[in-house]
This record gives C-alpha cells, structure tokens and sequence, in this order.
C-alpha cells in the first residue's frame, strides 16, 4: 500500500531506523538488492570473477524462489523479466521514486501522514493525483490485502532462511493500519483525487485522441483543467518519464509536444498560467 517519508526528503533515503520500527527500504527494494550484491565494478581475477558469477547466481536464485513464495507456483511459469516486473509492481517500479512528502497536498493532515506512515513499506510515496476518486478506493482495498499477505509471509521463517537476519531486519512490517485509519486515508486519497475529464470536455482532434489514449494507460482521463498552462509543461514530461519506468510504449516527439500544446490551451486559468 503506501508510501511515506521525511518532509523535504526522499522517503526511503532517510529512514535508517533499527528492527522493531518502520522498515529501512521498501520490500520491492530489498528484494531487488538480493539480485545486485556483488554487481559492482570489474578488475578482480578470473578466479575472482568465477567465484564472484556463481554467487550472483546463487542470489539471483535465492531472489526468484523469494518471489515465488510471495505470488504462488504460477510465478515459476514467468520469465525472469516477467518475475521482476511483478515484484515492481510492489517495490521500486510503482510508483515512480521521484515523489517527495513535501509535495503532498494537505500536508500536515492526519491523511498525509497515514499515507507516509503505511504506504512507503512496500513501494515509494505516491500522490494522490495519481488516480481518481473512484480509482482510489478499490486500490486501497487492493493495498489492504495485499499487506495482509506480505505481513504472515515477510516476517515468517521463509526471508529468514532465503536472506539472513539483516534483510529480515530490513524489510519488517510496522503494525497493519486499523480500519478507522484505512477510512482516514481513503477519504483524504479521494479528497486529492486526479480530477477526472466531464463528459464533452475533452474537445475532439488527433491531439485530443493520442491524449486519451496514452494517458488512460495508467489512470482515467484526466480533466485539461487540472493543472495551469505552466504546471502541465511539468507534468506532461513527468509522465512521459514514468512511462518508461513502467515500461510502457513511450510517446513520440511529435505526440508529446501535441499533447502538451492541447493541454495548455485547455489548461486552468489562474496563477502560473501562460
């Protein structure tokens, strides 16, 4: 489910608290740090080099059998590139890293902070915007279950022999949130919701339609007048950079710069407005 963070900072880099706290990173990132130990710089000797290929390996096997354990036997039928775009979709990939606690609307609220305090232990912070008000509540029941899951299987005997006492350390869940706070935090994901498209608002035209299209990849079609002129020469770059992250097929030049030019023309008018 969420994400969370220090005001002002990334969310994951300042959290360094011991077991029996919040987690240190988030699971999709210790996961995918069991794949990464010993990847560093060459130079060693080719006896060197063996020795440091067949322990990647046996990593990299300890990682896979981590993730089937989380998702069931049907993940032994993936690829290993399939097997990692399954586990981003509660770790590093989504949402994309980039999101910062100082950029939450309302953010003092108790909502913010239930959003920082619960979401972060399995995936980076994510704002509201990024789904709609009727989006929101099915993710979330989505989330619940989802940390249902994790929390009998994290903390169970399995981590521990698959990665040892530190990572079990790394990845341990706080409690799980109470219904009164999963109401809490509903109520403040939609209050924040992405502002959704009317009907008839979106005026026709290729631009119109490339708009549609790609942006309802990841989320309902967003209302042109949700951001001013200035904010979606912002958020339109953003999302192409998303996009990538996600490994979805990327807008061309051309379709970029036509959606940017037909947002800002039916952008909001107000401050940071061109």
């Amino acid at each position: 489910m969420g994400s969370e963070g220090v005001a002002g900072e990334h969310p994951a880099s300042s959290r360094t608290e011991s077991r029996g706290g919040r987690w240190a990173i988030p699971l999709g990132l210790a996961v995918a740090g069991l794949a990464l130990v010993g990847c560093g710089p060459g130079g060693a000797s080719q006896a060197g080099q063996a020795g440091q290929a067949a322990g990647n390996a046996t990593i990299v096997a300890r990682a896979d059998s981590f993730m089937e354990e989380l998702a069931g036997p049907q993940f032994s039928r993936l690829s290993r590139a399939q097997r990692w775009r399954a586990v981003a979709s509660l770790g590093t990939g989504l949402p994309p890293s980039g999101f910062t606690a100082a950029a939450l609307p309302e953010q003092h609220s108790t909502g913010a902070g239930l959003l920082q305090a619960y979401c972060t232990q399995c995936h980076w912070l994510p704002t509201p915007q990024m789904h709609s008000a009727a989006e929101w509540p099915i993710l979330l029941r989505r989330m619940e279950l989802r940390m249902s899951l994790l929390e009998s299987r994290v903390n169970g005997p399995f981590l521990q022999r698959v990665g040892g006492e530190q990572l079990r350390s790394a990845v341990q869940y706080r409690s799980l949130p109470t219904g009164e706070q999963i109401d809490s935090l509903g109520a403040y994901l939609t209050r924040n919701a992405l502002p959704v498209a009317k009907a008839g608002e979106v005026p026709s035209g290729p631009e119109a339609a490339v708009f549609i299209s790609r942006c309802t990849v990841c989320h309902q079609t967003p209302s042109p007048k949700a951001h001013t002129a200035a904010q979606w020469g912002e958020v339109v770059p953003r999302m192409q950079q998303n996009m990538r992250l996600m490994q979805v097929d990327t807008l061309t030049t051309d379709q970029l710069n036509g959606i940017e030019a037909f947002l800002k023309a039916h952008a909001a008018r107000g401050r940071g407005a061109d």
